[in-house]
């Protein structure tokens, strides 16, 4: 459940094309501007069967800049899920899940990354593109934020266009978040995994 992250994670707009021509002044370089939007999927276990979900993140923007060694990066960058957005197939399972999330009073889950390397990422993955490369995220859910490691995979780049998958998992009880139970002695175990498909469009060039 806590797989907006995705967010959160968002976070790895950092893969833009390489082949991006190069900003027409030296001196004065104009950050690309990346638009982007994701769809997350979660799994999680109980005592009695697996429980899975999907979730929309809300359209995102951020720049794609160069760093004073001239490497490109992406300074900051910012996905958040409506808590309200996430579904799995269960209206009484969905109204617990949101109120262990206290949606009423924290209603987005938010993923940030913050100086991301973009040639370093893509060079984790490999031309191929069957690598693999990491990125740390930041993911707030209610009042308390955390480092999680995730994972880049299944980057494809087609013209301005990115689509990459980060995947991670999150502990409930590393935020604080009691797992919720039906009956009593259903309950949800205590590891979730998110998995966000994130679909980026750059236009200009840093």
């Amino acid at each position: 459940m806590i797989f907006r992250a995705v967010v959160l994670l968002a976070a790895v707009f950092t893969l833009f094309p390489s082949a991006a021509p190069e900003a027409a002044s030296a001196d004065a370089p104009v950050p690309a501007t990346i638009r982007g939007e994701c769809d997350i999927a979660f799994l999680a276990t109980s005592t009695l069967h697996d429980v899975s979900g999907s979730a929309r993140c809300l359209p995102f923007a951020a720049v794609l800049a160069r760093d004073a060694e001239g490497r490109r990066i992406i300074p900051a960058v910012e996905v958040d899920v409506p808590v309200a957005a996430m579904e799995t197939g269960n209206k009484t399972r969905d109204g617990q899940m949101r109120k262990m999330f206290r949606s009423d009073r924290y209603p987005r889950i938010r993923g940030a990354a913050h100086d991301v390397d973009v040639e370093r990422l893509r060079g984790g993955i490999g031309k191929d593109r069957a690598g693999d490369a990491s990125i740390d995220l930041l993911l707030r859910i209610r009042d308390v934020e955390r480092k999680v490691r995730a994972t880049v995979s299944n980057l494809k780049e087609t013209g301005n266009r990115v689509t990459f998958d980060l995947g991670f998992p999150v502990s409930l009880g590393e935020f604080n978040l009691e797992a919720p139970s039906v009956l009593g002695f259903i309950r949800v175990g205590d590891k979730v995994s998110v998995k966000a498909t994130f679909t980026l469009t750059v236009s200009g060039s840093p």
